[in-house]
């Protein structure tokens, strides 16, 4: 690709279960950026998508996309405290790997992006992620058995050192600990924090400031503002029926994007606005429990906010901000 554009202008990286699904859809409406067409495209925290190299990720992911545009992704993946895919890397070299190993990676092809870090109450966050995992089939503990377990010492110092989707309902909250790394790397002006509640109690002022960071016009207010978004979190009825399936292999389809990106602006905005309602009814239509949730105890919580709360107090001497603005 020697005259393809070769960076993306800004990554959203997390945290997981804090609302980027509605981020992502509040972010693509407007003309002046650009998004994969399915929100999960990562890079940077998985070994495979490195081998095949940066080109051709670009290539992947933005092929036919206008250059003119500022190009972004969405993923939580970056906010895990490690490497979130190791598949194929030797248990050697992936033991290596700290909180610093992605950023410095996004460092490496990215030293001038903005990024941009959604975080929810780490306690709501560790429930939702818990009770997603459980109505997926794959988790059967109760909360407060499973966090009990993570609570321990060596399951704390184990679940950092190697990410997991199974045991990373506590540590997957520390932001202060992860965003240290991310904040030893970049300068603080190109990272800025929102939090959930903002997303939901304000999100107009915030979409504002998020394009403003970002570098485009804030004066757009996306038209699906308000509605929230949400990832399967559940078994499917039928499992066949997954709209992001037809929407990813669009994305991955050469000649589909170049005629996708040759449409006029205002037809691709309404094919947009009409394959998400649909898709977002379907999914909502489709989805199927495997498992009733499990409610916490008082007790629980309340030891899971103790835990959290050094790590609050670490997450607001980085942001250069009092312990009070954080809403948790």
């Amino acid at each position: 690709m020697p005259d393809a554009k070769k960076i993306l202008d800004f990554i959203v990286i997390g945290a997981q279960k804090a609302g980027t699904t509605s981020l992502f859809e509040y972010l693509r409406r407007h003309p002046e950026l650009c998004l994969p067409l399915d929100k999960e495209a990562p890079y940077f925290s998985h070994d495979q998508a490195l081998t095949r190299g940066w080109d051709h990720y670009l290539e992947k992911t933005f092929g036919a996309s206008d250059p003119r545009q500022k190009w972004g992704t969405i993923t939580t993946h970056y906010m895990v405290g490690g490497v979130y895919d190791r598949s194929g890397t030797p248990r050697d070299v992936a033991d290596g790997y700290t909180e610093y190993t992605v950023p410095l990676r996004i460092r490496k092809h990215l030293p001038e992006a903005r990024l941009i870090a959604l975080l929810r109450n780490p306690v709501d966050r560790a429930v939702s992620h818990h009770q997603m995992l459980r109505m997926n089939g794959q988790e059967s503990r109760p909360f407060d058995e499973a966090v009990e377990a993570l609570l321990l010492v060596e399951s704390l110092e184990q679940s950092r050192k190697r990410p997991e989707e199974q045991t990373g309902y506590v540590t997957w909250g520390e932001y202060g600990r992860i965003l240290t790394a991310y904040l030893e790397i970049f300068p603080r002006d190109q990272l800025m924090v929102a939090f959930t509640d903002e997303l939901e109690s304000e999100p107009e002022r915030l979409m504002r400031r998020l394009h403003s960071f970002i570098g485009v016009s804030p004066d757009i207010v996306p038209d699906n503002l308000g509605t929230r978004y949400r990832e399967r979190a559940t078994a499917r009825r039928l499992s066949r029926l997954n709209p992001s399936t037809l929407q990813s292999a669009v994305a991955n389809n050469v000649a589909a994007r170049t005629v996708w990106h040759e449409l006029p602006p205002r037809a691709r905005l309404r094919i947009e606005r009409g394959f998400a309602h649909t898709a977002y009814r379907v999914n909502l239509w489709n989805q199927k429990s495997r498992a009733t949730p499990s409610r916490p105890s008082p007790e629980m919580l309340q030891r899971l906010g103790e835990h959290y709360e050094r790590d609050a107090a670490q997450l607001a001497t980085i942001l250069e901000i009092d312990r009070s603005a954080i809403p948790w």
